[in-house]
Protein backbone atom coordinates (compact mmCIF):
# COMPACT_ATOMS: atom_id res chain seq x y z
CA UNK A 1 0.00 0.00 0.00
CA UNK A 2 0.78 3.74 0.23
CA UNK A 3 2.45 3.19 3.25
CA UNK A 4 5.15 1.01 1.53
CA UNK A 5 6.88 4.30 0.30
CA UNK A 6 6.93 5.93 3.61
CA UNK A 7 8.39 2.71 5.01
CA UNK A 8 11.13 2.81 2.43
CA UNK A 9 11.90 6.44 2.76
CA UNK A 10 12.26 6.02 6.81
CA UNK A 11 14.83 3.06 6.07
CA UNK A 12 16.77 4.90 3.42
CA UNK A 13 17.00 8.08 5.83
CA UNK A 14 17.94 5.33 8.71
CA UNK A 15 21.01 3.97 6.79
CA UNK A 16 22.33 7.63 5.35
CA UNK A 17 22.19 8.06 9.00
CA UNK A 18 23.85 5.21 10.30
CA UNK A 19 26.67 6.04 7.80
CA UNK A 20 27.20 9.24 8.34
CA UNK A 21 27.84 8.60 12.64
CA UNK A 22 30.03 5.33 11.83
CA UNK A 23 31.90 7.32 9.36
CA UNK A 24 34.95 5.47 7.27
CA UNK A 25 37.55 3.87 8.50
CA UNK A 26 40.31 5.10 6.62
CA UNK A 27 42.12 8.88 6.56
CA UNK A 28 40.31 11.88 8.19
CA UNK A 29 40.48 13.32 4.67
CA UNK A 30 38.28 10.87 2.84
CA UNK A 31 36.03 10.83 6.20
CA UNK A 32 35.22 14.25 6.16
CA UNK A 33 34.72 14.31 2.56
CA UNK A 34 31.98 11.20 2.61
CA UNK A 35 30.40 12.72 5.70
CA UNK A 36 30.15 16.26 4.15
CA UNK A 37 28.31 14.36 0.82
CA UNK A 38 26.57 12.30 3.27
CA UNK A 39 25.42 15.02 5.05
CA UNK A 40 24.22 17.35 1.57
CA UNK A 41 22.66 13.93 0.83
CA UNK A 42 20.52 13.99 4.06
CA UNK A 43 19.42 17.63 3.61
CA UNK A 44 18.30 17.17 -0.19
CA UNK A 45 16.02 14.29 1.07
CA UNK A 46 14.39 15.70 3.82
CA UNK A 47 12.10 13.48 6.49
CA UNK A 48 8.32 13.76 5.33
CA UNK A 49 5.81 14.31 8.32
CA UNK A 50 2.67 14.82 8.69
CA UNK A 51 3.43 18.19 9.97
CA UNK A 52 5.33 19.72 7.03
CA UNK A 53 2.89 17.82 4.82
CA UNK A 54 0.56 20.37 6.68
CA UNK A 55 2.95 23.26 6.13
CA UNK A 56 2.49 22.98 2.66
CA UNK A 57 -0.78 24.09 2.22
CA UNK A 58 -0.63 27.09 4.09
CA UNK A 59 -0.86 29.23 1.05
CA UNK A 60 -4.24 27.66 0.41
CA UNK A 61 -6.98 30.12 1.68
CA UNK A 62 -10.52 29.53 0.60
CA UNK A 63 -12.18 31.55 2.85
CA UNK A 64 -13.79 29.46 5.37
CA UNK A 65 -15.40 27.28 2.92
CA UNK A 66 -17.83 24.53 4.77
CA UNK A 67 -16.48 21.01 2.64
CA UNK A 68 -19.60 19.25 2.29
CA UNK A 69 -19.09 15.07 2.15
CA UNK A 70 -22.16 13.00 2.11
CA UNK A 71 -21.39 10.07 4.12
CA UNK A 72 -23.00 6.25 4.79
CA UNK A 73 -24.68 5.65 7.94
CA UNK A 74 -25.76 1.79 7.81
CA UNK A 75 -25.39 -0.07 10.52
CA UNK A 76 -21.55 -1.83 10.80
CA UNK A 77 -20.71 0.33 8.09
CA UNK A 78 -20.90 3.83 9.02
CA UNK A 79 -18.49 5.78 7.60
CA UNK A 80 -16.06 6.37 10.13
CA UNK A 81 -13.35 8.76 8.70
CA UNK A 82 -14.18 12.12 7.77
CA UNK A 83 -15.55 13.29 10.63
CA UNK A 84 -14.16 13.45 14.50
CA UNK A 85 -15.74 15.85 16.72
CA UNK A 86 -13.10 15.64 19.64
CA UNK A 87 -9.79 13.72 20.95
CA UNK A 88 -11.24 10.37 22.58
CA UNK A 89 -7.92 8.34 23.00
CA UNK A 90 -9.51 6.09 20.40
CA UNK A 91 -6.73 5.81 17.39
CA UNK A 92 -8.64 5.83 14.20
CA UNK A 93 -11.32 8.77 16.17
CA UNK A 94 -7.96 11.07 17.00
CA UNK A 95 -6.47 10.49 13.52
CA UNK A 96 -8.99 11.56 11.64
CA UNK A 97 -9.70 14.60 14.75
CA UNK A 98 -5.72 15.60 14.05
CA UNK A 99 -6.11 15.16 9.97
CA UNK A 100 -9.16 17.54 9.76
CA UNK A 101 -7.65 20.17 12.74
CA UNK A 102 -4.80 20.22 10.00
CA UNK A 103 -6.56 20.78 7.24
CA UNK A 104 -8.83 23.08 8.03
CA UNK A 105 -6.56 25.76 9.64
CA UNK A 106 -3.87 25.33 6.26
CA UNK A 107 -6.41 25.91 4.15
CA UNK A 108 -9.40 27.95 5.96
CA UNK A 109 -11.95 25.65 5.50
CA UNK A 110 -14.99 23.71 7.97
CA UNK A 111 -15.40 19.66 7.06
CA UNK A 112 -18.60 18.68 7.62
CA UNK A 113 -20.53 15.39 7.00
CA UNK A 114 -24.23 14.69 5.97
CA UNK A 115 -25.05 11.24 6.67
CA UNK A 116 -27.77 8.97 5.09
CA UNK A 117 -27.95 5.08 4.34
CA UNK A 118 -27.68 5.56 0.78
CA UNK A 119 -25.85 8.94 0.22
CA UNK A 120 -25.70 8.27 -3.48
CA UNK A 121 -29.75 8.15 -3.79
CA UNK A 122 -29.46 11.28 -1.88
CA UNK A 123 -26.88 12.94 -4.15
CA UNK A 124 -28.83 11.37 -7.12
CA UNK A 125 -31.78 13.33 -6.20
CA UNK A 126 -29.16 16.78 -5.98
CA UNK A 127 -28.20 16.01 -9.56
CA UNK A 128 -31.31 15.53 -10.46
CA UNK A 129 -33.32 19.02 -8.56
CA UNK A 130 -29.59 21.10 -9.92
CA UNK A 131 -29.06 21.47 -6.56
CA UNK A 132 -25.70 22.12 -5.00
CA UNK A 133 -26.00 19.62 -1.93
CA UNK A 134 -22.37 18.03 -1.98
CA UNK A 135 -19.06 18.58 -2.79
CA UNK A 136 -17.86 14.87 -2.86
CA UNK A 137 -20.08 11.50 -1.37
CA UNK A 138 -18.62 8.58 -0.23
CA UNK A 139 -20.63 5.24 -0.70
CA UNK A 140 -20.24 2.04 -1.89
CA UNK A 141 -19.05 1.09 -5.55
CA UNK A 142 -22.67 -0.58 -6.04
CA UNK A 143 -24.89 1.97 -4.84
CA UNK A 144 -22.01 4.44 -6.88
CA UNK A 145 -21.46 2.76 -10.46
CA UNK A 146 -25.19 3.21 -11.90
CA UNK A 147 -24.47 7.48 -11.79
CA UNK A 148 -22.01 7.08 -14.26
CA UNK A 149 -24.28 6.30 -17.31
CA UNK A 150 -26.65 8.52 -15.63
CA UNK A 151 -24.04 11.30 -16.01
CA UNK A 152 -23.90 12.58 -12.47
CA UNK A 153 -20.60 12.22 -11.82
CA UNK A 154 -17.62 14.20 -12.67
CA UNK A 155 -14.55 12.47 -14.34
CA UNK A 156 -11.31 13.06 -12.11
CA UNK A 157 -9.06 13.05 -15.26
CA UNK A 158 -10.63 16.62 -15.95
CA UNK A 159 -9.82 17.66 -12.73
CA UNK A 160 -5.80 19.46 -12.33
CA UNK A 161 -5.83 19.47 -8.44
CA UNK A 162 -6.07 15.78 -8.28
CA UNK A 163 -2.65 14.17 -8.18
CA UNK A 164 -3.17 10.78 -9.39
CA UNK A 165 0.26 10.01 -9.43
CA UNK A 166 1.26 10.43 -5.89
CA UNK A 167 1.15 7.76 -3.58
CA UNK A 168 -1.65 8.56 -1.42
CA UNK A 169 -4.40 7.53 -3.82
CA UNK A 170 -4.58 4.15 -5.32
CA UNK A 171 -3.49 3.56 -8.20
CA UNK A 172 -5.30 0.39 -9.09
CA UNK A 173 -9.15 1.52 -8.52
CA UNK A 174 -7.85 5.09 -10.51
CA UNK A 175 -6.57 2.66 -13.68
CA UNK A 176 -8.30 -0.36 -13.33
CA UNK A 177 -11.75 1.05 -12.98
CA UNK A 178 -11.26 3.46 -15.82
CA UNK A 179 -14.74 3.60 -17.54
CA UNK A 180 -13.63 4.34 -21.69
CA UNK A 181 -11.07 6.59 -20.62
CA UNK A 182 -12.73 8.18 -17.40
CA UNK A 183 -11.88 7.71 -13.74
CA UNK A 184 -15.32 8.28 -11.64
CA UNK A 185 -13.98 6.30 -8.45
CA UNK A 186 -11.38 7.42 -5.76
CA UNK A 187 -9.43 6.41 -2.85
CA UNK A 188 -6.59 5.76 -1.65
CA UNK A 189 -5.11 7.42 2.17
CA UNK A 190 -8.53 9.38 2.43
CA UNK A 191 -10.26 6.23 3.77
CA UNK A 192 -10.06 3.63 5.82
CA UNK A 193 -13.41 2.02 4.72
CA UNK A 194 -12.58 0.67 1.76
CA UNK A 195 -9.90 -1.32 3.71
CA UNK A 196 -11.95 -2.35 5.74
CA UNK A 197 -14.16 -3.70 2.75
CA UNK A 198 -11.15 -5.97 1.44
CA UNK A 199 -11.19 -9.33 1.62
CA UNK A 200 -8.59 -11.39 3.50
CA UNK A 201 -8.43 -15.12 5.14
CA UNK A 202 -8.29 -15.68 8.37
CA UNK A 203 -6.69 -18.67 10.18
CA UNK A 204 -6.68 -20.47 14.02
CA UNK A 205 -3.19 -19.92 14.90
CA UNK A 206 -3.84 -23.10 17.58
CA UNK A 207 -5.38 -25.35 15.23
CA UNK A 208 -2.28 -25.29 13.09
CA UNK A 209 -0.38 -25.94 15.66
CA UNK A 210 -2.26 -28.97 16.95
CA UNK A 211 -2.51 -30.44 13.86
CA UNK A 212 0.83 -30.12 12.85
CA UNK A 213 0.30 -28.20 9.66
CA UNK A 214 2.67 -25.63 7.69
CA UNK A 215 2.22 -22.24 8.70
CA UNK A 216 0.44 -20.54 6.16
CA UNK A 217 2.94 -17.38 6.55
CA UNK A 218 5.70 -19.83 4.71
CA UNK A 219 2.99 -20.90 2.15
CA UNK A 220 2.52 -17.24 1.24
CA UNK A 221 5.74 -16.48 1.29
CA UNK A 222 6.84 -19.29 -0.85
CA UNK A 223 4.01 -19.51 -3.19
CA UNK A 224 2.96 -22.33 -2.24
CA UNK A 225 -0.96 -21.12 -1.03
CA UNK A 226 -3.11 -22.48 -3.37
CA UNK A 227 -6.94 -24.09 -3.32
CA UNK A 228 -5.69 -27.42 -2.98
CA UNK A 229 -3.40 -26.75 -0.19
CA UNK A 230 -6.32 -24.59 1.99
CA UNK A 231 -8.55 -27.28 0.49
CA UNK A 232 -6.52 -30.14 2.20
CA UNK A 233 -5.84 -28.56 5.16
CA UNK A 234 -9.66 -27.85 5.60
CA UNK A 235 -10.48 -31.58 5.42
CA UNK A 236 -8.20 -32.29 8.25
CA UNK A 237 -9.64 -29.61 10.16
CA UNK A 238 -13.37 -31.02 10.06
CA UNK A 239 -14.05 -32.97 13.69
CA UNK A 240 -17.69 -34.14 14.52
CA UNK A 241 -16.56 -32.63 18.15
CA UNK A 242 -19.61 -34.36 20.03
CA UNK A 243 -20.12 -36.90 18.14
CA UNK A 244 -23.46 -37.44 16.79
CA UNK A 245 -22.97 -37.28 13.28
CA UNK A 246 -23.81 -33.82 12.64
CA UNK A 247 -22.57 -30.89 11.46
CA UNK A 248 -23.85 -28.15 14.10
CA UNK A 249 -22.14 -24.95 15.51
CA UNK A 250 -20.79 -27.31 18.44
CA UNK A 251 -18.30 -29.39 15.76
CA UNK A 252 -15.07 -27.70 14.28
CA UNK A 253 -15.34 -26.83 10.35
CA UNK A 254 -12.57 -26.45 7.85
CA UNK A 255 -13.72 -23.80 6.28
CA UNK A 256 -16.19 -20.74 7.02
CA UNK A 257 -17.22 -18.90 3.78
CA UNK A 258 -20.33 -17.27 2.18
CA UNK A 259 -22.14 -17.95 -1.72
CA UNK A 260 -20.20 -14.16 -2.24
CA UNK A 261 -17.03 -16.15 -1.85
CA UNK A 262 -17.37 -18.21 -5.14
CA UNK A 263 -16.58 -15.14 -7.20
CA UNK A 264 -13.94 -13.53 -4.89
CA UNK A 265 -11.82 -16.46 -4.41
CA UNK A 266 -12.37 -16.69 -8.63
CA UNK A 267 -11.21 -13.01 -8.86
CA UNK A 268 -8.29 -13.74 -6.55
CA UNK A 269 -7.19 -16.20 -8.94
CA UNK A 270 -6.21 -13.69 -11.39
CA UNK A 271 -9.62 -13.41 -13.56
CA UNK A 272 -12.04 -11.02 -14.22
CA UNK A 273 -15.67 -10.48 -15.92
CA UNK A 274 -14.50 -7.75 -17.70
CA UNK A 275 -11.16 -5.66 -18.94
CA UNK A 276 -10.69 -2.94 -21.30
CA UNK A 277 -8.95 -3.41 -24.66
CA UNK A 278 -6.09 -1.02 -25.71
CA UNK A 279 -8.56 1.76 -27.33
CA UNK A 280 -10.46 1.50 -23.92
CA UNK A 281 -13.29 -0.32 -24.53
CA UNK A 282 -14.72 -3.50 -22.45
CA UNK A 283 -15.39 -6.73 -23.22
CA UNK A 284 -15.85 -9.67 -21.40
CA UNK A 285 -13.27 -12.66 -20.08
CA UNK A 286 -15.02 -14.57 -17.98
CA UNK A 287 -15.65 -17.76 -20.20
CA UNK A 288 -12.20 -19.03 -21.08
CA UNK A 289 -11.71 -22.79 -19.98
CA UNK A 290 -9.08 -21.67 -17.39
CA UNK A 291 -11.79 -19.77 -15.76
CA UNK A 292 -14.73 -22.24 -15.56
CA UNK A 293 -12.46 -24.75 -14.64
CA UNK A 294 -11.11 -22.70 -11.72
CA UNK A 295 -14.29 -21.88 -11.06
CA UNK A 296 -15.60 -25.18 -10.73
CA UNK A 297 -12.59 -26.37 -8.26
CA UNK A 298 -13.96 -23.59 -6.18
CA UNK A 299 -17.39 -24.69 -5.63
CA UNK A 300 -16.46 -28.09 -5.49
CA UNK A 301 -14.75 -26.34 -2.01
CA UNK A 302 -17.35 -23.62 -1.23
CA UNK A 303 -19.66 -26.51 -0.82
CA UNK A 304 -17.40 -29.35 0.55
CA UNK A 305 -18.73 -30.94 3.54
CA UNK A 306 -15.87 -29.42 5.56
CA UNK A 307 -17.37 -26.06 4.45
CA UNK A 308 -19.94 -24.65 6.87
CA UNK A 309 -21.84 -24.30 3.41
CA UNK A 310 -21.48 -27.76 2.82
CA UNK A 311 -25.38 -29.75 2.71
CA UNK A 312 -24.79 -31.03 6.06
CA UNK A 313 -24.22 -27.90 7.93
CA UNK A 314 -26.64 -26.00 10.26
CA UNK A 315 -23.82 -23.17 10.78
CA UNK A 316 -25.52 -20.77 8.43
CA UNK A 317 -25.64 -16.92 7.71
CA UNK A 318 -23.61 -14.05 9.13
CA UNK A 319 -23.36 -11.52 11.87
CA UNK A 320 -22.78 -12.25 15.92
CA UNK A 321 -26.43 -12.08 16.17
CA UNK A 322 -28.90 -14.88 17.24
CA UNK A 323 -27.99 -18.81 15.76
CA UNK A 324 -25.23 -20.10 14.40
CA UNK A 325 -23.19 -18.03 12.10
CA UNK A 326 -20.03 -18.15 10.40
CA UNK A 327 -18.18 -15.20 12.30
CA UNK A 328 -18.53 -16.51 15.32
CA UNK A 329 -17.84 -20.15 14.51
CA UNK A 330 -14.46 -18.75 13.66
CA UNK A 331 -14.41 -16.16 16.95
CA UNK A 332 -15.14 -19.36 18.99
CA UNK A 333 -12.29 -21.29 17.70
CA UNK A 334 -14.20 -23.95 15.56
CA UNK A 335 -13.02 -22.95 12.31
CA UNK A 336 -9.69 -23.22 11.04
CA UNK A 337 -10.20 -20.27 7.64
CA UNK A 338 -12.38 -17.96 7.43
CA UNK A 339 -12.93 -15.63 4.09
CA UNK A 340 -14.37 -12.55 4.52
CA UNK A 341 -14.02 -8.65 4.99
CA UNK A 342 -11.06 -7.10 6.99
CA UNK A 343 -14.27 -5.13 9.30
CA UNK A 344 -14.32 -8.62 10.91
CA UNK A 345 -10.33 -8.14 11.75
CA UNK A 346 -11.01 -5.86 15.05
CA UNK A 347 -13.61 -7.62 15.59
CA UNK A 348 -12.58 -10.93 16.28
CA UNK A 349 -9.24 -9.46 18.43
CA UNK A 350 -11.39 -8.95 21.04
CA UNK A 351 -11.96 -12.53 21.18
CA UNK A 352 -9.56 -15.39 22.69
CA UNK A 353 -8.78 -16.89 19.34
CA UNK A 354 -5.40 -16.40 18.56
CA UNK A 355 -5.64 -16.04 14.46
CA UNK A 356 -3.32 -14.84 11.39
CA UNK A 357 -3.93 -12.87 8.25
CA UNK A 358 -3.08 -14.03 4.71
CA UNK A 359 -4.00 -13.19 0.99
CA UNK A 360 -6.92 -15.45 -0.76
CA UNK A 361 -4.86 -18.79 -2.14
CA UNK A 362 -3.91 -18.48 -5.43
CA UNK A 363 -5.18 -21.43 -8.22
CA UNK A 364 -1.50 -23.19 -8.60
CA UNK A 365 1.49 -22.69 -7.62
CA UNK A 366 2.24 -21.31 -11.10
CA UNK A 367 -0.10 -18.12 -10.78
CA UNK A 368 2.72 -15.54 -10.98
CA UNK A 369 0.90 -13.17 -7.83
CA UNK A 370 -1.83 -13.30 -4.99
CA UNK A 371 -4.97 -11.21 -5.57
CA UNK A 372 -7.60 -9.63 -3.24
CA UNK A 373 -11.07 -8.94 -3.23
CA UNK A 374 -13.68 -7.02 -1.87
CA UNK A 375 -17.27 -6.03 -1.12
CA UNK A 376 -18.67 -4.58 -4.06
CA UNK A 377 -21.28 -3.76 -1.55
CA UNK A 378 -19.02 -1.52 1.35
CA UNK A 379 -15.93 -0.81 -0.60
CA UNK A 380 -16.94 2.49 -0.08
CA UNK A 381 -14.85 5.26 -2.61
CA UNK A 382 -15.34 9.34 -3.42
CA UNK A 383 -17.29 10.72 -6.18
CA UNK A 384 -18.09 14.14 -7.10
CA UNK A 385 -21.30 14.95 -8.17
CA UNK A 386 -21.63 17.04 -11.56
CA UNK A 387 -23.54 19.82 -9.83
CA UNK A 388 -20.08 20.41 -7.48
CA UNK A 389 -19.71 24.24 -7.92
CA UNK A 390 -15.31 24.34 -7.80
CA UNK A 391 -14.28 21.08 -8.67
CA UNK A 392 -10.84 22.55 -8.69
CA UNK A 393 -11.16 23.83 -5.16
CA UNK A 394 -12.90 20.57 -4.17
CA UNK A 395 -10.20 18.66 -5.70
CA UNK A 396 -7.49 20.27 -4.45
CA UNK A 397 -9.32 19.83 -0.87
CA UNK A 398 -9.86 16.08 -1.55
CA UNK A 399 -6.01 15.74 -2.32
CA UNK A 400 -4.82 17.45 0.82
CA UNK A 401 -6.69 15.20 2.85
CA UNK A 402 -5.53 12.29 1.44
CA UNK A 403 -1.94 13.27 1.51
CA UNK A 404 -2.40 14.25 5.50
CA UNK A 405 -3.93 10.95 5.62
CA UNK A 406 -1.22 8.89 4.75
CA UNK A 407 0.95 10.41 7.76
CA UNK A 408 -2.18 10.22 10.10
CA UNK A 409 -5.02 7.89 9.06
CA UNK A 410 -3.73 5.05 7.79
CA UNK A 411 -0.72 4.71 10.24
CA UNK A 412 -3.62 4.36 13.01
CA UNK A 413 -5.42 1.82 10.58
CA UNK A 414 -2.73 -0.23 10.64
CA UNK A 415 -2.17 0.01 14.57
CA UNK A 416 -5.98 -0.74 15.34
CA UNK A 417 -6.01 -3.93 13.13
CA UNK A 418 -3.15 -5.39 14.03
CA UNK A 419 -3.56 -5.00 18.14
CA UNK A 420 -5.38 -8.00 19.92
CA UNK A 421 -6.55 -8.86 23.11
CA UNK A 422 -2.86 -9.30 24.82
CA UNK A 423 -0.78 -9.29 21.88
CA UNK A 424 0.27 -7.22 18.82
CA UNK A 425 0.26 -9.53 15.13
CA UNK A 426 3.65 -8.03 13.99
CA UNK A 427 3.66 -11.48 11.29
CA UNK A 428 0.23 -10.04 9.70
CA UNK A 429 1.31 -6.55 8.95
CA UNK A 430 3.45 -7.48 5.64
CA UNK A 431 0.44 -9.89 4.99
CA UNK A 432 -2.30 -6.80 4.83
CA UNK A 433 -0.04 -4.62 3.42
CA UNK A 434 -0.12 -7.66 0.46
CA UNK A 435 -3.65 -8.21 0.51
CA UNK A 436 -4.24 -3.99 0.08
CA UNK A 437 -1.68 -3.75 -2.57
CA UNK A 438 -3.65 -6.31 -5.15
CA UNK A 439 -6.96 -5.56 -5.24
CA UNK A 440 -8.23 -7.01 -8.40
CA UNK A 441 -10.77 -4.60 -9.43
CA UNK A 442 -13.05 -5.77 -12.24
CA UNK A 443 -15.55 -3.59 -14.09
CA UNK A 444 -17.86 -6.43 -14.42
CA UNK A 445 -18.10 -6.91 -10.60
CA UNK A 446 -18.62 -2.90 -10.18
CA UNK A 447 -21.12 -2.81 -13.20
CA UNK A 448 -22.68 -6.24 -13.15
CA UNK A 449 -23.47 -5.91 -16.72
CA UNK A 450 -25.09 -8.77 -17.65
CA UNK A 451 -25.85 -10.22 -14.35
CA UNK A 452 -22.57 -12.21 -14.79
CA UNK A 453 -21.51 -11.04 -11.54
CA UNK A 454 -24.93 -12.14 -9.98
CA UNK A 455 -24.95 -16.07 -11.76
CA UNK A 456 -21.24 -16.54 -10.42
CA UNK A 457 -22.01 -15.96 -7.00
CA UNK A 458 -25.39 -17.87 -7.18
CA UNK A 459 -23.94 -20.83 -7.97
CA UNK A 460 -24.33 -23.57 -5.32
CA UNK A 461 -22.83 -26.84 -7.51
CA UNK A 462 -20.08 -27.38 -9.53
CA UNK A 463 -22.19 -28.61 -11.79
CA UNK A 464 -23.35 -26.86 -14.99
CA UNK A 465 -21.62 -23.74 -14.73
CA UNK A 466 -20.43 -23.74 -18.36
CA UNK A 467 -23.41 -24.15 -20.34
CA UNK A 468 -25.31 -21.52 -17.86
CA UNK A 469 -23.05 -19.19 -18.10
CA UNK A 470 -23.26 -19.76 -21.77
CA UNK A 471 -26.56 -19.12 -21.25
CA UNK A 472 -26.54 -16.06 -20.30
CA UNK A 473 -23.93 -14.51 -23.33
CA UNK A 474 -26.63 -13.00 -25.74
CA UNK A 475 -27.75 -11.02 -22.93
CA UNK A 476 -24.58 -10.33 -21.67
CA UNK A 477 -23.64 -8.84 -24.70
CA UNK A 478 -26.42 -6.52 -25.76
CA UNK A 479 -26.21 -5.48 -22.15
CA UNK A 480 -22.83 -4.15 -22.56
CA UNK A 481 -23.40 -2.70 -25.61
CA UNK A 482 -25.86 -0.66 -24.54
CA UNK A 483 -23.09 -0.09 -21.62
CA UNK A 484 -20.72 1.31 -24.10
CA UNK A 485 -23.27 3.40 -26.03
CA UNK A 486 -24.42 5.23 -22.51
CA UNK A 487 -21.05 5.97 -21.92
CA UNK A 488 -19.60 7.20 -24.85
CA UNK A 489 -22.67 9.84 -25.29
CA UNK A 490 -21.83 11.08 -21.50
CA UNK A 491 -20.89 15.18 -21.27
CA UNK A 492 -19.04 16.62 -19.35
Amino acid sequence: MNRKSILALLLASLMLMSAVSCGDAGSDETTADTSSAQTDAVETEPEITFESVAAGYQDRDYGGYTFRVGVRDVVDWQTMDVIAEEVTGEVINDAVYNRNVALEDAMNIKVTEIRHDVPTDQLKQAVTAGTDDYDTVTDGLASSSPLVAQNMLLDYRNISTIHADQPYWDPQIYDDCAVMGRTFFMTGDISIMDNKATWCMLFNKDMIIDHGMESPYDLVNDGKWTLDKMDEMAAVALTDVDGDGKWTEADTYGFVTEGYNNMALWSCAGFKIMENDAEGLPYYTYSSEASIDTLTRILEIQYAEHSNMGSKSTVTGGGMGEGATREKQFANGKALFYYAGMINITLFRDFDTDFGVIPAPKRNEEQEQYWSNYSYYNFTIYVIPTTCPDAEMVGDIMDAMANLSMYSLTPAYYNQTLIGKSTRDEESEPMIELILNTRNFDLGIIFDTGAIRSTICGFTSPDNIASTLASKEKTANTDLEKFIENVSALQQ
